[in-house]
């Protein structure tokens, strides 16, 4: 009996356990992608000095001791809790339940699309779902509570109510899709890059011209505060931390698009998409403008992986061959997938790749800041012609839930044993 009730509510045992995994971790002090403890220890410099002197520290951000490139009010957070809760680790322990949240929103962005449109089972959606909590990077960065998950959440409750605008448009929840949006960028200001995408669909949807104003003035009137602190007061703290801004636009398309296409195989190997992407005689000029781009990107590549990054293709070269010879040669299959999931919707889903090109406009290209974004965006956003019988072909389940069991346990061996 019991046995069949686990069976029914499968949905819900496979988050209990992934659940009590990340409080196993959290006791442990996962850290399988290296970086999250080094960046919360850091970020505990910056509470500290907030602690000794709020308003020096909120006026001289990128001036005080130990300046980050971290959104000052992703440290005011901590801050605030380390007040109400004393022991950090009793804060980090809260966080990381908050964190998890971003789990059931991705869950009611799911159910708006699929649910709503195609009847899928609601336990299906929930399971897929909880495939982010197998995640490394989401695991380790909730364990060691990092912007860009919390920005994550707050972008999940945006696009949840973008979702359900398009089910049942109203202002209501156009309001709240941008407010949400607004919080995202100011904890993660990397999100703000959205925006673009929101006014496009807005601006295509057959809403009034007097409405289009309206949501320009609300746009304007929430990023006034950022404008104000960033450019009046001169505190410019994106320029520190993790490496100034970086123009080589070769690194940025060599691995930016190695990231993206990683995040994307589950989907890849969907029947539908792999036969879409099966190489046809019409493929031939993209193949060979994406070869000279290949070439292009090689041969301006200064990428120094000892600074850190650089995604798992760049160090799977680097690890087995000793040199980038490997990773060049994938360039061309990375960007003809990319190209070739654009053409499904065209404009849309050309907008969102460009959109995550600029996501990361530091020298540092973490997948923390591509995971599990890259995929939340697969199943909500980026039309990738998903349909019912990827939901009823429990391969295709299978083979996502595989993949990111294979992804973490690559990350786990590698931060005990290997650590290229």
């Amino acid at each position: 009996m019991n046995f069949a009730f686990i069976k029914r509510n499968y949905h819900i045992t496979t988050f209990i356990l992934l659940y009590l995994s990340l409080l196993f971790g959290f006791y442990n002090n996962e850290n399988t992608t290296f970086g999250p403890k080094i960046d919360f220890e850091h970020a505990l410099k910056q509470v500290k000095s907030f602690d000794e002197n709020f308003i020096y520290t909120f006026l001289n951000y990128d001036k005080i001791e130990s300046p980050t490139r971290i959104s000052p009010l992703f440290i005011l957070v901590i801050f605030i809790f380390k007040k109400m809760f004393i022991n950090i680790d009793l804060v980090r322990f809260i966080l990381l339940n908050i964190l998890i949240l971003n789990q059931f929103l991705f869950y009611k962005c799911l159910k708006e699309i699929f649910h709503k449109k195609f009847k899928i089972d609601k336990k299906i959606l929930f399971l897929i779902s909880c495939v982010i909590l197998i995640s490394p990077s989401f695991r380790s960065n909730i364990i060691w509570p990092e912007s860009a998950m919390l920005g994550l959440l707050f972008f999940l409750f945006s696009l949840y109510f973008f979702l359900k605008n398009l089910n049942k448009p109203s202002k209501f929840n156009i309001f709240f899709n941008i407010f949400f949006l607004a919080i995202a960028s100011y904890i993660r200001p990397s999100f703000c890059v959205f925006s673009i995408f929101y006014f496009y669909k807005y601006l295509t949807n057959n809403i009034t011209q007097k409405f289009i104003i309206q949501i320009i003035l609300v746009n304007l009137l929430l990023a006034f505060p950022a404008v104000y602190y960033f450019f009046f007061l001169d505190i410019n703290f994106i320029k520190f931390s993790a490496g100034d801004l970086d123009f080589n636009i070769f690194n940025k398309i060599s691995i930016i698009s190695s990231i993206i296409f990683f995040h994307m195989l589950p989907l890849i190997f969907y029947k539908k998409n792999f036969l879409y992407l099966k190489f046809k005689s019409k493929d031939i000029i993209l193949v060979v403008l994406l070869i000279f781009v290949s070439i292009f990107c090689a041969l301006n590549f200064n990428y120094d992986l000892d600074r850190a990054g650089g995604g798992i293709f760049l160090h799977i070269s680097k690890f087995f061959f000793n040199n980038y010879f490997f990773f060049f040669f994938l360039i061309t299959i990375f960007l003809y997938v990319i190209f070739k999931f654009s053409y499904y919707e065209k404009i849309q889903n050309s907008i969102i790749f460009l959109l995550l090109f600029i996501l990361t406009p530091q020298y540092h290209i973490f997948h923390k800041y591509y995971d599990p974004l890259v995929l939340i965006i697969c199943f909500t956003i980026l039309d990738l012609g998903i349909k019912k019988d990827f939901f009823n072909n429990k391969i295709n389940i299978f083979f996502l839930f595989g993949f990111y069991v294979s992804y973490y346990l690559i990350s786990w061996i590698n931060y005990y044993y290997i650590k290229f």
